[in-house]
């Protein structure tokens, strides 16, 4: 190739998906037409925004000639982002949340690394950026201190798997993604389509390099509202079936990681139940109890690092709530328990006599003696 093409061909495609966040938008943009990795092509994509974000993204688009737009009606997130891997022409992609800001050399380290190692996906740690509070900290749980700053297979690492699916704060080979066909669900709206993108991606990836060096500021706060929204109860469940049908034209390795899916859909699963409230929170927990239940009693879950607290949080996704009804399971289910869950099963079962039964009558003894 010759040096002038050379110069001209574009080392990142940086995807842009807006809605309606001109507030935040300058921030975003700013933080990316200023990377110190100057030969981007940065794809805006307006899915339909009412306020004033598209007057924003054609200010931009005509100060920088490395801009692309497209301006479409609503689509949602999934169909947005995935424009944009179609539009896209580098040898990488990455992908920035418009109301977020990444630090001015991200793509610099991120593709040196991705060149250096020769990897389909280079993955950074991010901060998180409390809205109200102003507060910044470093997620939890991180993928583990062994894993950075070298190449893994995730499928031999799955600890990967198991944290926040955080897509924006990586790049993808281009080639990769378009060959092993990996989008996103194009459900209406932001409804964690990042979930089974996140998820196809270290299924299909043999080489991966992580890095410890947080580089994007993830803002939090700013969709709450999707909690109560009856509609997207389910939408996490949405994603995961996404994955099954998407692993389906591979068998053989659903097979191999099927422990890993069930882990990772728990995880997401206990994460949404925490976010919703009353009915919407118990129709969940009737979703979750039907689906884990043939999958704790075929032992078809990773348990690998789970912490105690978190098993009990796990069976407690199954177990009825009220005390009698737990008796009642534990015993029915008493084989698979007590050949996989034991511990668990006897603390979570018991454990109501010691709140309701053996504290009250310790404290009132104990109440007794100080009057005497």
């Amino acid at each position: 190739m010759s040096k002038i093409n050379e110069e001209k061909k574009t080392t990142v495609s940086v995807i842009v998906p807006i809605y309606n966040v001109e507030k935040y938008l300058r921030q975003c943009l700013d933080s990316i037409v200023g990377q110190t990795l100057s030969n981007l092509e940065i794809i805006l994509i307006n899915d339909g925004s009412k306020d004033g974000s598209l007057e924003i993204i054609n200010e931009y688009a005509k100060k920088d000639n490395r801009i692309k737009v497209i301006n479409k009606e609503n689509e949602g997130y999934g169909k947005t982002i995935n424009r944009g891997i179609e539009a896209a022409s580098s040898e990488y992609i990455g992908i920035v949340e418009s109301d977020d800001w990444i630090e001015p050399d991200m793509f610099e380290i991120l593709y040196g690394i991705a060149k250096q190692h020769n990897v389909d996906v280079v993955k950074s740690k991010f901060i998180l950026f409390d809205n109200q509070t102003l507060k910044e900290w470093y997620p939890s749980p991180w993928i583990p201190q062994q894993d950075e700053e070298q190449i893994i297979n995730p499928i031999k690492n799955p600890a990967i798997f198991y944290v926040q699916p955080s897509i924006w704060s990586a790049i993808y080979r281009r080639e990769f993604l378009n060959k092993n066909n990996i989008r996103f669900l194009e459900t209406p709206g932001a409804s964690f389509q990042d979930t089974s993108f996140n998820f196809k991606v270290w299924a299909m990836a043999e080489t991966v390099y992580i890095t410890p060096k947080p580089m994007v500021h993830y803002r939090l706060g700013l969709s709450e509202q999707s909690a109560k929204n009856k509609d997207k109860i389910f939408c996490v469940c949405d994603e995961f079936d996404e994955v099954e049908r998407y692993m389906a034209s591979n068998p053989e390795l659903f097979v191999k990681i099927e422990k890993i899916f069930n882990r990772a859909k728990y995880n997401a699963s206990i994460w949404n139940f925490s976010r919703l409230e009353g009915e919407n929170q118990d129709l969940f927990h009737n979703r979750m109890q039907a689906e884990f239940t043939p999958i704790l009693k075929r032992n078809a879950i990773d348990l690998f690092g789970m912490k105690s607290k978190n098993r009990l949080e796990l069976l407690k996704t199954v177990f009825p709530k009220k005390f009698s009804k737990k008796i009642k399971f534990l015993l029915k289910n008493l084989s698979w328990l007590l050949k996989y869950y034991w511990r668990d099963a006897i603390a979570f079962s018991v454990r109501p006599i010691k709140y309701f039964i053996v504290n009250p009558v310790k404290s009132c003894f104990i109440s007794q003696s100080k009057k005497r």
